[in-house]
């Protein structure tokens, strides 16, 4: 069943109720002021007919008809007189018998009530009041009673009127609600359609570049519409930058592979043809090992972001961030050779982080200026803290990176001009790396470069507890053995 045929009938239920209530109130309503008003109008004449026409002759009860008179006997009206045993005495013309009374209403009505009921009469339902009458007027001592009734018959008819014309409302309106219901969702759940139009389109073609043109209604369906865009154009975005992680990814592991197998090819006819000579092989196998090194590096980065994509976070905990600098002095040391590279530790801090994910972080960008700043240039690792931040900063005098590279050396595979003319053995996948540990540790990194001045990156933590701060001190870069980098 649709969402238009379910909002019709339930459109349809919920009026069937409404009118139900209302149909039920009015018929209460009208029925209860029926009856009152029939009750107020046979008390208006049992007190005229009691005063006016009921006469005493012969020590019995009788009527008298008064002409011209309030009452007059009307058509439905019926009265009569009955004695103290409920007999009755005298009655109006056109009553041909008398009513009954019932003794429990006749004892109620002797001891001075006006007491009101409904019964048969004459094959019609009848209201009646009976009521007291006494010989004297103002006395207290009844001698008979007096019974007024009304034939409920033109009561009944309207009423019968009236359910019919609610019964027959209720029908229609709950007809025109539920095609009113349907034709409005019909419009309501227009741009609906076009969503799962272009949902299949896109599912059949794989085009992700269409987009649904949102309702100017200002209502859910328009929110529906637009966040609908949103999502189909970050899947856009995911999918092409799957395809270029494929892409590159392919590229970069099809280079140290063709070397392996070049390699392991020379090597083998060497061997075949007997003319395989010491110094050769050595330089072969030593073009396999630094092949497989790159291609392991690049393998290891490669998992590393993997897990970054399926959302795994590294566990953090309170450390010292001075500390890790100094681990990372020591371990970077045998990159720094050929450039002069100064760890100053401004102050003694502690964060809320991973120490080996900091440790790469820092490599990877001590990495970076090591290889693509000319040797002999100035290289250097700052921690301090500012206010409740602590910051990691890494400079260098190097070329810069020009300004319409900055937003994109954070991107995966991105290798900006100075790194394809210096040849720089990475795939591109350090500081995107880098950008995620930043994430795992809600931090923040800026980018400051000039052109032939050189690069500062800053990377802002928050401070678990500051410390008062210290004297700077300067950490002698100590030398690791079995240092790597990514």
């Amino acid at each position: 069943m649709s969402i238009r045929v379910r909002i019709a009938l339930l459109s349809a239920a919920l009026a069937t109720l409404v009118l139900l209530a209302i149909s039920a109130g009015v018929y209460y309503w009208f029925q209860r002021s029926t009856r009152q008003e029939t009750d107020v109008h046979l008390r208006q004449l049992s007190q005229t007919v009691a005063t006016q026409g009921v006469i005493m002759q012969n020590g019995q009860l009788g009527l008298r008809v008064l002409s011209g008179s309030p009452f007059s006997y009307a058509s439905g009206i019926y009265i009569q007189t009955t004695d103290l045993s409920g007999n009755g005495q005298d009655n109006s013309p056109d009553l041909n018998q008398f009513l009954p009374i019932n003794q429990q209403i006749l004892g109620a009505t002797l001891n001075g009530h006006n007491v009101f009921f409904t019964t048969t009469f004459l094959d019609s339902p009848v209201r009646v009041i009976s009521v007291p009458v006494a010989a004297i007027a103002g006395s207290t001592r009844p001698v008979g009673t007096l019974q007024v009734a009304e034939s409920l018959l033109p009561v009944q008819h309207t009423i019968e009127k009236l359910r019919l014309f609610l019964f027959g409302g209720l029908g229609v309106g709950l007809l025109l609600t539920a095609l009113g219901a349907f034709v409005i969702s019909g419009r309501s759940l227009r741009p609906l359609e076009q969503i799962t139009r272009t949902a299949r389109e896109i599912g059949g073609s794989g085009d992700l570049s269409q987009r649904i043109e949102p309702p100017r209604t200002g209502d859910e369906v328009q929110d529906l519409a637009e966040t609908f865009n949103t999502m189909l154009e970050r899947l856009e975005d995911a999918f092409m930058a799957e395809r270029r992680f494929v892409s590159d990814a392919s590229h970069e592991l099809r280079t140290p592979l063709t070397a392996l197998r070049g390699n392991a090819e020379i090597l083998l006819r060497q061997l075949e043809s007997g003319d395989l000579e010491s110094g050769d092989a050595a330089e072969v196998l030593v073009d396999i090992r630094d092949e497989s090194e790159r291609m392991g590096r690049l393998v290891q980065s490669l998992l590393t972001l993997a897990r970054a994509d399926v959302g795994w976070r590294p566990a953090l905990e309170t450390l010292a961030l001075d500390q890790v600098a100094e681990d990372v002095a020591r371990v970077a040391a045998p990159l720094a050779a050929q450039h002069h590279f100064t760890v100053n530790v401004h102050d003694e801090v502690d964060v809320l982080g991973n120490a080996d994910q900091l440790k790469q972080l820092l490599l990877i960008l001590l990495d970076n200026a090591f290889a693509y700043t000319p040797a002999g240039s100035e290289v250097s690792l700052t921690v301090r803290q500012v206010a409740d931040t602590a910051e990691m900063v890494v400079a260098d005098n190097g070329p810069g990176i020009p300004p319409d590279e900055l937003d994109h050396i954070f991107d995966r595979f991105y290798r900006g001009d100075v790194a394809r003319t210096r040849r720089a053995v990475g795939a591109g996948l350090g500081l995107a790396i880098a950008r995620w540990i930043v994430d795992c540790h809600h931090a923040e990194v800026s980018v400051q470069s000039t052109e032939h001045q050189g690069t500062i990156i800053t990377v802002r933590l928050p401070a678990v507890s500051g410390a008062e701060p210290d004297d700077q001190r300067e950490v002698e870069p100590l030398a690791a053995v079995g240092a790597t980098t990514i």
